[in-house]
């Protein structure tokens, strides 16, 4: 059996931080399952999220090679010309390639790496309470157009270990945080729910999971939903991407009614962005279909949110 990792990140079983939920020492599935209701119990106790309606942070979620990174970048690109300044957060510990989405040169300086170069005093910023976009030094989250980019971490060489220490700032990171009004966060989450076992995504008030046609994406969607529920989110919807055609649509649609997934929107196979993607070319304004457009508007008049752009 491996090292246990806490979810609520105490020092040990008795130690600072201990909630005695018994989950370091459960040894059988039924002792887990009544641990985590503890855990989840504390956790939806202890969060700081906003009851109103506004989206504030949203989790992109799914099955991996789903499109979640190309679907993150192409949202924030429509919020930030809807008015919103949007900080997207990298946190897929595999892969790389978000920044040339999102137009930049070269990726920003993770933040665990700067973290092991000048210690957790170089980044004392994390821990303040509320966390503000401009508390985020710009080399850490640097500018693209109305939107910035940041990258907690990621593994880089053989044997190097486990992500759960950037897992844990993560969660540091995204519960400290606080937006303005014009402002939103955008995860991109690392495939599968590994994360939601966590609670990485427990302050985050939207679950937007990007489904594909297949029945494992299928079943994983729900299994998301199962887990953000769990953890007291309300807004769980899914997106279909890389349907070919309305059959396809109309099949997931149906699929992800009978899990009471509710649907948003789907996006077809688009080869420009096949073709973005492969050259390393950001998704800019002119490779948006209308269905990418009519999500972002889906979601803010769900919340009954304001477009400050037309």
């Amino acid at each position: 059996m491996g090292i246990f990792h806490c979810p609520v990140g105490a020092v040990g079983r008795g130690g600072e931080g201990c909630i005695d939920c018994g989950l370091c020492i459960a040894g059988t599935k039924q002792a887990r399952q009544q641990a985590t209701e503890k855990v989840r119990a504390y956790i939806r106790a202890h969060t700081q999220r906003d009851d109103s309606r506004m989206i504030r942070k949203i989790a992109v979620c799914g099955k991996g090679g789903v499109g979640k990174s190309t679907f993150t970048a192409l949202l924030s690109d429509v919020l930030s010309e809807m008015g919103y300044e949007c900080l997207v957060i990298d946190t897929d510990h595999s892969n790389m390639g978000l920044y040339h989405k999102l137009g930049l040169e070269r990726p920003p300086l993770p933040l665990y790496e700067r973290i092991q170069n000048g210690g957790i005093e170089q980044c004392a910023w994390l821990k303040r309470q509320p966390l503000s976009f401009d508390d985020i030094p710009e080399d850490i989250a640097p500018l693209s157009g109305t939107r910035r980019l940041m990258v907690t971490g990621k593994i880089d060489d053989p044997l190097e270990g486990c992500a759960c220490t950037i897992s844990a700032y993560e969660q540091v990171l995204l519960q400290n945080l606080r937006t303005e009004p014009r402002q939103m966060v955008i995860a991109d989450q690392e495939a599968g729910v590994e994360s939601f076992g966590r609670g990485i995504e427990a302050s985050c008030d939207t679950i937007l999971i990007v489904v594909e046609p297949s029945v494992e994406s299928l079943e994983l969607a729900g299994k998301i939903q199962y887990m953000a529920q769990g953890l007291g989110i309300r807004r769980v919807r899914a997106v279909i991407n890389k349907a070919e055609d309305a059959e396809q649509i109309r099949f997931m649609q149906k699929r992800l009614s009978a899990a009471q997934i509710r649907f948003l929107g789907a996006l077809t196979v688009d080869r420009s962005w096949r073709t973005a993607n492969m050259m390393g070319l950001p998704l800019t304004a002119e490779r948006k279909d209308d269905g990418i457009r009519r999500i972002a508007k889906y979601l803010l008049d769900e919340a009954e949110m304001p477009y400050y752009k037309k």
